[in-house]
């Protein structure tokens, strides 16, 4: 029997053993809505032929130019690392566009706490991405050094991306206007959650108060270019500094998600910890509501250890959620199943939680071994359960198929 033929026997063996053919009419809850955004994916769909068009525009020497790190600096224009076109999957797409060059480093720490997504680069210091290509991705993550090409432009672009369901996140340097930073709509209360102006550039360590699962298996952040910065409009503030400076904060209202993360992990800033980890939590895990998620654990060990869920978002009717593997094994066949309750059974040589399912969904793991898997919540009675687990092919594990934890969300 050929490899091809054995993933496929494994999978049909999960879909039959988790009971994917139950009737929805059994679920307290109505059928799931497996959009992250309507409103982004219609957006994407429709500006997809106008996307990755930008003009590039060089400086017209190589001389040293202002930079907020060192004073002054000079760069010379790589190019974008772009794989979205043809790309085909489920996986989270974030586009990394600091006006710095590239870090494939520092985007691979951000893909691998974002379930495996695709991080792509755009160089922002030699063209302004548009609409069409922001809404090609699920997040944008920016922070400044050099001029953007196109300050305002950017920041108004962004917030139209917002404004169409786009995750945004800011790092250091966007509200620096004593330097280059950003502005346009973005920077603006109804969107940015601080402002500021200076820099501390003195070194700090995150120390407490960070609640959101921007945090989740974050122990250490340490850098020494950080924004002094206020709280404006809805904006909240997600963890401090030693010297009590804010190190996250989020839009409390208003739509998707915007988050100032003061700080960086590229190289261009030589902060310590894990800022991957807090970045592609920020991209991914969604902040716009309290998480009614819990783990409910019957996790099944693999080739990595257990496999992990994490569910994010509030849960209310229509609002966005998350669920994101992680640990798994690498580019291996995996079932999702999402279900109205738990029914617990034994499965594999682990015990499945949830049961009978509503959905389920045949995802593959990126080389990492993991995934980001968004969908709209329901709209329910409150207090309704929703369970959800995940299978994945796994030669290592006991009956080869390893389980991940369980995740419970109720609905608020």
């Amino acid at each position: 029997m050929s490899s091809k033929s054995s993933v496929k026997n494994v999978i049909a063996v999960i879909v039959a053993g988790v009971a994917i053919g139950s009737s929805l009419s059994a679920q307290a809850l109505p059928p799931l809505d497996l959009s992250s955004s309507d409103s982004l994916q219609s957006v994407r769909a429709v500006l997809a032929p106008q996307a990755f068009q930008e003009e590039v525009t060089v400086p017209a020497s190589d001389g040293l130019v202002p930079v907020n790190t060192t004073g002054a600096g000079s760069f010379v224009f790589e190019g974008h690392v772009i794989t979205v076109p043809g790309y085909e999957g489920v996986a989270t797409k974030i586009l990394y566009a600091p006006s710095e060059a590239d870090d494939p480093a520092y985007r691979a720490a951000i893909s691998a706490n974002a379930g495996g997504a695709v991080v792509d680069y755009f160089d922002t210091r030699a063209a302004t991405p548009s609409v069409a290509t922001l809404s090609q991705y699920d997040a944008v993550y920016t922070w400044a050094n050099f001029a953007y090409a196109d300050p305002t432009g950017f920041g108004n672009n962004l917030a139209t991306y917002n404004d169409a369901g786009g995750t945004v996140v800011l790092g250091v340097f966007c509200t620096y206007t004593s330097g280059n930073s950003l502005s346009g709509t973005i920077m603006t209360a109804g969107y940015c959650p601080v402002v500021g102006g200076s820099n501390h550039f003195t070194t700090s360590s995150y120390t407490s108060g960070g609640t959101s699962c921007i945090y989740d298996g974050v122990t250490n952040l340490t850098c020494g270019f950080r924004d002094i910065l206020s709280l404006q409009g809805t904006g909240v503030a997600d963890g401090a500094y030693a010297d009590g400076e804010i190190c996250h904060a989020y839009r409390g209202t208003g739509g998707a998600d915007v988050v100032y993360s003061n700080g960086a992990g590229a190289a261009a800033l030589g902060a310590l910890g894990q800022w991957g980890i807090a970045v592609g939590h920020a991209c991914t895990c969604g902040l716009a509501g309290p998480s009614n998620w819990t783990d409910e654990g019957s996790a099944l060990g693999g080739v990595a250890g257990d496999p992990a869920l994490a569910g994010a978002g509030s849960l209310a009717g229509g609002t966005a959620a998350t669920l994101t593997l992680s640990n798994a094994a690498g580019s291996a066949m995996s079932v999702l199943v999402i279900a109205g309750g738990s029914s617990p059974a034994p499965f594999m040589g682990g015990t499945f939680l949830p049961g009978p399912a509503i959905v389920s969904v045949a995802l593959t793991t990126s080389p990492a071994g993991g995934w980001a898997f968004k969908f709209r919540a329901p709209t329910a009675a409150s207090g309704s359960e929703l369970w959800a687990q995940a299978a994945i092919a796994d030669g290592a594990a006991v009956q080869g198929v390893s389980l991940s934890n369980a995740v419970k969300g109720v609905t608020p």
